[in-house]
């Protein structure tokens, strides 16, 4: 049925038309009024909790108040004249009298005062934590809990009190308690100095908050005052001992609808609030923003957790509102706005079933020439003139035209066709081939250049080192000398400062060695290396020797991450040239105290791949690669490309030198420096060495010039990657 209905549509341009314009119209609707649910719904929801968790802070705040002037009462009284005489004359009936009149004028459950030897004696768990907070003169004042025993020894009526009979709660947790005898409760405990500073006494006042209605009304009162809450909607507080009521104005009945005048008898003093609630707030102590069912019905609600004098968690303060109204307004809000779209998408219809069949009659002959042409593959039938005056009249004269061109151009069109073709696919190819061609050439004469300019560079620099190694040798051999002689002289005397005396020799040999590595840049057919295999990872830690008074004095760190496990073919003294110049750098090109990372690693040569036992496909260890990473300022885009080249740099008073002869040295022992680096976040150095040194110069410029020999006799073909660089490692 289905079926048959899609091809009922497919088959008719009227239907396809219906379709694409009811059909938008359709989803428009549906989209329109799903939004505006859930616009509606989350708009709503959002302001309802924000609304509860500010309802939150005034319940807290408001009850924070009611201890602070608790704490004020006892102040006042501690400082009154005629307390501190009483006490200076032991009046003890006098001060009980005073203690009495307090307590009834500021609605006091217990009020009295603790003599210093009796404090001891008293067997108070919830004070006893309190006594060193108390003897160093503080002042304390918030909730604690009582239990049946302690109240009976402060006044017996208190017991009678504080109890509150258990009701049966849907969703609580299951417990077989009947009676809740505990109390939570306001107290205030206040140090009593004489005139010296030493403590005589303890002010201990307390006010019951079991089956109590002036807080959680005054809060209520305050929350949700007249015009907050819509029709029918009911404001709500409670505090919580645990999970049991002990004060609240939610009603028991659920049929109340206005708990403004309900009785204590009338309220859910005794009821439990539900698990899930208890769960988050008391035992995670969490704050709970969210609907939750209370008592009998649902309400929006804020649940936090409070704490007594010794930070423990005893119960929860809550306020909240029945989320019936609310839901009320939600659904009429939908039920408008669905029926103003409803009439909408009926009025919409109507115009345009209408009006189709007016617009698709001219279409029709239109289609009926169309088909004959289609058909019979005549193109002598025309439209003709329509009685429209809309584009149909211009559609129908230009598709008549079309046909009239079609008949003139269809012989000349199939007679041009194949010789067309032939000819464009000829110079296409042609064409294609000239530009790979001079691609190339200009890639080619690129490479040349830049290899040029560097040889006239090097010829530059040859002639430079050459004087600077005679200036510089002559004054070397007199200090290798003296120090030999220094040596002699001094005999067993020069064992103290042995270590020191080796140390400026090497370095008076490394000094050789610069000015030789400097010389063998610039001539490097004239210089033959000695290289052996070296473990990398232990010349890293003798060069890291030679530098750490300058990463020191510069307060940077190394951290070394070592796996590489192949040792090297190298020049021992020219690879540590290179490693302490690439150091350096790095700790230049930090601002502030920092690290450098050193990484050292295997280089696996992935195209040449094989089995193992265990470990199945690994490839062949060709040498290793050392990465010295630092987080400084790094290089510009721009720089990158001639970080290498001679006598160019970025730092002030900086010779160019360094980078150029560093990648010289690995060049010539078969390897490659490569960098990366992001301005801002730092740079990454990698140098690559061979297992087994390729002693060799550089061969770029000779694979360059076989690349321009073979670039003239390219067809639809480039050159290798390898001819164009024949060092780069793989």
């Amino acid at each position: 049925m289905i079926t048959a209905l899609w091809h009922k549509i497919n088959s008719s341009l009227r239907n396809k038309l219906l379709l694409l314009t009811l059909g938008p119209l359709v989803l428009t609707a549906i989209g329109f009024a799903m939004l505006s649910a859930y616009w509606t719904s989350s708009y709503t929801d959002r302001q309802l909790y924000m609304k509860v968790r500010a309802d939150l802070s005034v319940a807290q705040g408001t009850l924070d108040i009611m201890q602070q002037v608790q704490l004020n009462t006892l102040t006042q009284l501690a400082s009154s004249f005629e307390f501190r005489t009483n006490l200076q004359l032991g009046n003890q009936r006098d001060i009980q009298i005073q203690l009495m009149q307090t307590r009834q004028g500021r609605q006091l459950d217990f009020l009295r005062f603790l003599p210093t030897m009796l404090i001891a004696d008293i067997k108070d768990p919830a004070l006893a934590p309190l006594l060193p907070r108390l003897y160093q003169g503080e002042s304390l004042t918030g909730l604690t809990v009582l239990d049946k025993k302690m109240l009976d020894l402060i006044n017996a009526d208190l017991v009678q009190q504080a109890q509150i009979t258990l009701t049966k709660t849907p969703k609580a947790i299951p417990s077989n308690r009947l009676i809740e005898e505990s109390a939570m409760l306001i107290r205030t405990l206040l140090p009593v100095n004489d005139e010296l500073g030493k403590l005589i006494g303890i002010l201990d006042a307390g006010r019951i908050l079991n089956n109590t209605t002036e807080a959680v009304d005054t809060i209520r009162d305050l929350v949700y005052g007249p015009g907050t809450l819509p029709e029918g909607g009911i404001g709500t507080v409670t505090l919580f001992l645990d999970d049991v009521r002990i004060s609240t104005n939610v009603p028991q009945n659920p049929g109340i609808s206005d708990n403004k005048q309900i009785s204590l008898q009338e309220r859910a003093v005794g009821t439990r609030v539900s698990a899930e609630v208890h769960q988050h707030v008391m035992t995670q102590g969490l704050t709970w923003i969210d609907r939750a069912f209370v008592v009998n019905d649902w309400y929006i609600s804020a649940y936090k957790p409070l704490l007594d004098l010794n930070n423990q968690r005893i119960g929860m303060i809550y306020t909240g509102f029945n989320e019936a109204p609310f839901n009320t307004i939600y659904y009429k809000a939908l039920f408008e706005s669905g029926s103003l779209i409803g009439l909408i998408m009926l009025v919409s219809g109507f115009i345009i079933l209408r009006h189709t069949r007016l617009l698709l009659r001219p279409l029709a002959r239109i289609h009926s020439v169309v088909t004959a042409v289609r058909d019979d593959g005549s193109i002598h039938q025309r439209i003709g003139k329509l009685n429209t005056s809309d584009e149909l009249v211009d559609l129908a004269q230009q598709f008549d035209a079309m046909l009239d061109l079609l008949e003139n151009r269809e012989q000349v069109i199939l007679q041009a066709h194949d010789q067309l073709e032939v000819t464009v696919e000829k110079r296409t190819r042609s064409l294609r081939n000239r530009t790979e061609a001079l691609k190339q050439h200009i890639r080619l004469l690129k490479t040349t250049r830049k290899k040029l300019l560097a040889n006239e560079k090097l010829a530059v620099l040859g002639e430079l080192t050459a004087g600077i190694a005679h200036e510089i040798n002559n004054p070397v051999a007199v200090i290798l000398g003296n120090i030999d002689l220094l040596v002699a002289e001094l005999g067993d005397a020069v064992e103290p400062a042995q270590e020191e005396v080796d140390m400026v020799i090497r370095q008076v040999y490394r000094i050789r060695s610069l000015i030789n590595n400097l010389l063998q840049y610039s001539r490097p057919d004239h210089y033959v290396d000695n290289y052996e295999s070296y473990p990398i990872n232990q010349v890293i830690d003798d060069t890291l020797l030679l530098v750490s008074h300058a990463l020191d004095k510069q307060q940077v760190s190394i951290e070394k991450y070592y796996t590489a496990s192949c040792p090297v073919q190298v020049n021992y003294q020219q690879v540590q040239q290179v490693l302490v110049n690439l150091i350096i750098n790095a700790s230049h090109a930090l601002t502030e105290p920092g690290k450098i990372q050193i990484h050292t690693t295997d280089w696996i040569d992935k195209e040449n791949k094989h089995d193992e036992s265990k470990g199945g496909l690994k490839g062949d260890v060709k040498g290793i690669v050392i990465q010295i990473k630092d987080k400084g300022q790094g290089i510009k885009k721009e720089d990158l490309q001639h970080i290498f080249d001679p006598f160019f740099t970025t730092k002030k008073g900086g010779t160019g030198l360094g980078l150029s002869v560093s990648y010289g040295i690995i060049r010539r022992h078969g390897g490659d420096i490569r960098v990366s680096s992001i301005p801002g976040e730092g740079t990454v150095f990698s140098v690559y060495l061979l297992r087994q040194a390729n002693l060799s110069e550089d061969s770029e410029l000779e694979a360059i010039l076989d690349g321009l020999t073979s670039a003239q006799r390219i067809n639809r073909r480039s050159i290798p990657h390898s001819q164009a660089n024949a060092a780069q490692p793989s």
